[in-house]
């Protein structure tokens, strides 16, 4: 596997409390992530070694894992893998999230560390679920 990173950044118009909460707080998720496909389920402990879970039974996909580093307000880290068909797949990969505060709100950077070959679908699919992430932060 030839490991390649995903890396994508927003400004959002918020401060980094609302931002880390948009990411950090279950029903807060819920508000943005994949929230153009209904029926989508969140579930989100955001501790160290908690779990993660949204998915579409409907559509036949998500992703689940685990999280790995939770430094409040800066950075989250947490695994990622993709769920196909109902099955979980086997590879893991590594989502890393930091907040950063600016003059009129907070840059939310996004790093996805993934077999190269998924790289094209990630970016896309990124960029698609992170657009909705200002319905979270009103």
């Amino acid at each position: 596997m030839t490991e390649t990173t995903i890396e994508l950044s927003q400004h959002v118009q918020a401060s980094r409390e609302l931002a880390w909460a948009a990411w950090t707080e279950q029903d807060r998720l819920a508000r943005w992530w994949w929230r153009q496909v209904p029926g989508t389920t969140i579930r989100a402990d955001a501790r160290v070694g908690g779990a993660y879970r949204f998915e579409n039974v409907d559509a036949g996909f998500g992703v689940t894992g685990e999280y790995l580093e939770v430094l409040p307000l800066e950075r989250l880290v947490f695994s990622w893998r993709w769920i196909d068909g109902g099955s979980v797949g086997e590879a893991v990969d590594t989502v890393t999230v930091t907040f950063t505060e600016e003059a009129d709100g907070t840059r939310v950077t996004i790093e996805h560390v993934t077999d190269a070959a998924g790289v094209a679908d990630y970016e896309l699919g990124w960029r698609d679920t992170v657009a909705h992430l200002e319905a979270a932060l009103a």
